[in-house]
């Protein structure tokens, strides 16, 4: 079970990471260069830029024509959740790895 999460874990950030830039470089064709570099560092620093760019991708989806894209970004998040329940990380594996 766990091997089967993992690859449905993998999939589903495959087809986030692909989305997320779709929806970045949407932002900048629309003129939100702001918000498309707010998407970047708050990717590349804390990790919300996905759920930033799902939120605000849906807000903006009539009007940029992006309801496809939207919809797959939403398949590829509980796609993600759905493989990090299925193969959860061992705690203790990673603490020993940590040498604690």
């Amino acid at each position: 079970m766990t091997m089967i999460g993992n690859v449905v874990g993998s999939i589903g950030g495959l087809i986030m990471l692909i989305c997320h830039i779709i929806v970045i470089v949407k932002m900048f064709q629309n003129g939100q260069t702001g918000l498309g570099i707010l998407a970047i560092v708050l990717t590349f620093c804390c990790g919300i830029g996905f759920l930033f760019t799902l939120i605000y991708g849906w807000v903006k989806a009539g009007e940029w024509n992006i309801q496809p894209v939207m919809l797959v970004f939403t398949v590829g998040v509980i796609l993600n959740i759905a493989g990090g329940v299925m193969a959860p990380p061992d705690i203790e594996a990673i603490k020993k790895a940590l040498g604690q």
